[in-house]
């Protein structure tokens, strides 16, 4: 009796953590990624309740840092403190929204005068937080009257000065995951630039003797100025060990539109398939 009333709020938390996840996935955000400069200082984001209820979002900043191998972790307090961040530097108007279903709502960004600041970029995550539904507060067992808060964080950055950027692919390598039964290629990114750039990574393979076609893509990649160097892995779904040529670029979307930001290429020969058998 005891195992089946465990099961039973086990369950019963489940389903309430799932009906929070759902709930957020029903808000639709565009843009998800804002630039300002010295000459927009403003931005718009609008918020669409795709769902079937009235939501509320309270709309904050936060802080984060990249890393190396791809996503985003929290400041610690010792790094806060010596990061400086859009908080004080762009106002958001509102700060919390209530949409009804089909509801749309635009959030207002504009940047104050920054003062003396040194040329670079700044940047913090509008943070998107999902409150929880009173009346699903209520109606829920007493164990389980929780709140879950649900949030998504998109990057807005601010840039002082002329962007001067040059990243390169410095190195290529193939890398088979055993555990997942996939091939993914590595890609080694560097810079030295005070400014992010923002593309997406294209693979295309070239068999000996035969035409180009494009094995692996990510798009809506960032390379911030913390990260020096950077490792991505693009899978490759249909890879064989054959002999050709693979190639990498990183091509820029949004202001870097029509630029090509990097490019390195592998060649497999015969003689190196022969060393790995």
């Amino acid at each position: 009796m005891l195992l089946f009333s465990r099961c039973t709020r086990l369950c019963a938390l489940l389903a309430l953590l799932l009906l929070s996840l759902n709930s957020y996935a029903d808000l639709l955000i565009s843009p998800v990624r804002v630039v300002l400069d010295e000459r927009d200082r403003s931005a718009s984001v609008t918020l669409i309740n795709s769902g079937q209820e009235t939501r509320s979002y309270r709309v904050s900043w936060s802080k984060k840092i990249a890393l190396p191998q791809g996503g985003y972790r929290d400041l610690t307090p010792e790094e806060d403190a010596q990061y400086a961040g859009l908080e004080r530097m762009v106002r958001i108007s509102p700060k919390q929204v209530t949409l009804a279903p089909k509801q749309r709502q635009t959030i207002k960004l504009l940047v104050r005068n920054p003062g003396n600041l040194a040329e670079g970029e700044y940047r913090s995550h509008l943070t998107f937080t999902a409150l929880p539904a009173q009346e699903r507060q209520q109606n829920a067992p007493a164990a389980f009257n929780i709140n879950v808060l649900m949030n998504y964080t998109m990057p807005v950055l601010y840039r002082k000065g002329t962007v001067r950027v040059a990243p390169s692919i410095e190195n290529l390598s193939l890398v088979t995951k055993q555990e997942l039964g996939k091939t993914f290629i590595k890609v080694d990114l560097a810079h030295q630039d005070r400014y992010s750039t923002s593309g997406r990574l294209i693979a295309y393979w070239t068999p000996e003797g035969g035409e180009q076609r494009q094995v692996a893509l990510i798009n809506g990649y960032n390379f911030y100025p913390e990260l020096r160097t950077a490792q991505v892995h693009l899978a490759w779904p249909d890879f064989a060990l054959e002999p050709g040529l693979l190639e990498v670029r990183y091509e820029g979307q949004n202001e870097f539109r029509n630029y090509l930001l990097a490019r390195q290429q592998l060649l497999i020969t015969n003689d190196m398939i022969r060393s790995l058998r």
